[in-house]
């Protein structure tokens, strides 16, 4: 029998991956869009002629990886979009949106991404959206998201923010990630990731469902349009996690706070 997997976690925010990279804030200077030609083709080229090929085929061989009900995206194919998915890999999370469609998808990440040296424009010209680090760069950040979608290209978020592996259901997140479709008012859609065992591999096989389209509700001040729709994507992945995650490669546990662990006395009362 295979020994079971146990990852513990301390509240359902914590990260449980860490890559030991120190965080480094964007300096004030830095563009999330470049009007170079010449950066422009090299960034069109190594996306979609190098890394999309590449990542498809690791998806593929390495995780098994399906994409089902892809159909609903055809008729936005020309449109800007959102994807929210539940984040359960940093591999993963960052290959399978890539293969939903022709356009060129922007994925909203953390710092970590762009503070090792030398890797800051691979970052970029892969599509990475460092979070903003300062009110200036927020503003930037904003205006680059508008002109993607604008562009008719697709941002890919992660609202729970940190990385759980192989987890099989989803973890509480706020409204704050869902600002963007609200002002925009464009649809959304969820990309939920599911595991199932392989019989050749302990690491699960993956399949990635596709929902929506979601649009905000005009009707509604721009607060509670941003809860609504946060509430329908997150019980849309909640779903269809309940529904097609059928093996977890880790037990979650939470760790017991100090005061409630067992003490040598009770152990031995035991």
């Amino acid at each position: 029998m295979a020994k079971k997997r146990v990852r513990y976690y301390d509240s359902e925010t914590c990260d449980m991956v860490d890559y030991g990279i120190k965080k480094k804030p964007l300096p004030e200077d830095f563009e999330y869009k470049s009007n170079s030609h010449i950066y422009q083709s090299v960034a069109f080229t190594f996306y979609h002629v190098i890394a999309k090929p590449v990542a498809t085929l690791i998806m593929k061989i390495k995780y098994g990886a399906r994409i089902k009900n892809k159909k609903v995206l055809r008729p936005y194919k020309h449109q800007g979009v959102f994807f929210y998915g539940n984040h359960t890999s940093g591999v993963i999370d960052a290959f399978q949106p890539n293969r939903l469609r022709k356009q060129k998808n922007y994925i909203v990440v953390s710092t970590d991404a762009t503070s090792i040296f030398g890797l800051q424009n691979i970052v970029l010209m892969l599509g990475g959206m460092p979070v903003a680090t300062s009110y200036n760069l927020q503003k930037k950040f904003i205006t680059a998201v508008s002109e993607h979608i604008a562009a008719g290209k697709s941002i890919t978020i992660f609202p729970e923010a940190t990385i759980w592996p192989y987890y099989t259901s989803v973890r509480p997140f706020s409204s704050a990630a869902f600002t963007y479709p609200v002002q925009l008012n464009c649809p959304s859609f969820t990309l939920t990731t599911t595991f199932q065992k392989r019989w050749y591999r302990r690491k699960p096989k993956v399949t990635t469902y596709v929902d929506g389209p979601f649009f905000p509700d005009n009707t509604l001040p721009p607060k509670e349009a941003k809860q609504k729709l946060r509430d329908t994507i997150y019980n849309t992945l909640k779903m269809r996690t309940e529904q097609y995650s059928t093996y977890a490669y880790y037990d979650y546990q939470q760790r017991l706070p100090k005061s409630d662990q067992p003490t040598s006395d009770d152990k031995e009362n035991n």
